[in-house]
């Protein structure tokens, strides 16, 4: 990978890494919205979900930029409902993605960025989701596999379509059929693939496929000229973390 290619950072959880207690004392980190929001969450899982989520993200920030501390980042809502940090913050873009009891973040100097996770244990009727989200030709190639295949080819094509519409702070509903996914080949294992976008949009996009863990599925989107390269951490415990590698099975910039 060239020198000039761009960094970005990838922070990876996983829930029982961080203990009940560890939880509690990161409370504080919370802004009063989002304690708020954690303290009307109906389920446990669901405020647990969340508070680990900005926890990752308060910590990951103030990793990179350690003269703010967990607790003074302020953020703000696009006019299209995507999160970012306020005005006057170090200007850093994030997304934050999270499935079963895993949760990944996406750091970079890019504010169009997206990250996408995906369970692949969780029991979905993906023909069904595919027939009614997909394009017809994709939905033709993920049929053509053989049935054990499909689960993979569909979530490697989900991740890559929720990531891009993540990015661009748009509804996911329209974005889904404004992208189209080829996975050159028909081959099984994700390593080539071609993005074409239908929403007459030029500007330069890349999508990373990544593997988090073993079961689960991610992808990364971003607008960048260059390609990219990952400097990855997991979260270990309140600002803590300690490297890792996450592999990127595979990468491609989209055809306009």
């Amino acid at each position: 990978m060239s020198e000039d290619s761009l960094q970005l950072q990838l922070w990876h959880l996983r829930s029982g890494d961080i203990s009940d207690p560890e939880l509690r004392l990161g409370l504080p980190w919370l802004s009063k919205r989002e304690f708020d929001y954690f303290r009307a969450c109906r389920s446990r899982f669901r405020q647990r979900q969340f508070a680990l989520g900005r926890l990752l993200l308060r910590g990951a920030l103030s990793h990179l930029a350690p003269e703010c501390s967990p607790v003074e980042w302020r953020f703000e809502t696009g006019p299209r409902g995507k999160p970012a940090l306020a005005a006057g913050e170090p200007l850093i873009g994030f997304s934050l993605a999270h499935s079963g009891d895993r949760i990944v973040l996406a750091t970079g100097p890019l504010q169009r960025l997206g990250i996408d996770l995906e369970n692949g244990h969780k029991p979905r009727n993906i023909e069904r989701l595919a027939r009614r989200w997909f394009q017809p030709e994709e939905v033709s190639e993920m049929m053509q596999l053989p049935a054990e295949s499909r689960p993979d080819w569909f979530y490697r094509t989900w991740t890559i379509k929720e990531a891009w519409s993540k990015a661009r702070g748009a509804a996911l509903a329209p974005s889904l059929r404004q992208i189209a996914v080829c996975h050159a080949g028909n081959e099984t294992d994700g390593k080539r693939f071609r993005v074409t976008l239908r929403n007459g949009e030029n500007s330069h996009w890349r999508f990373l496929v990544l593997q988090p863990d073993s079961g689960y599925h991610c992808a990364l989107a971003c607008e960048s000229e260059t390609g990219a390269r990952l400097v990855s951490r997991r979260m270990t415990g309140l600002a803590r973390f300690e490297a890792m590698t996450i592999p990127i099975l595979a990468e491609a910039s989209a055809n306009p």
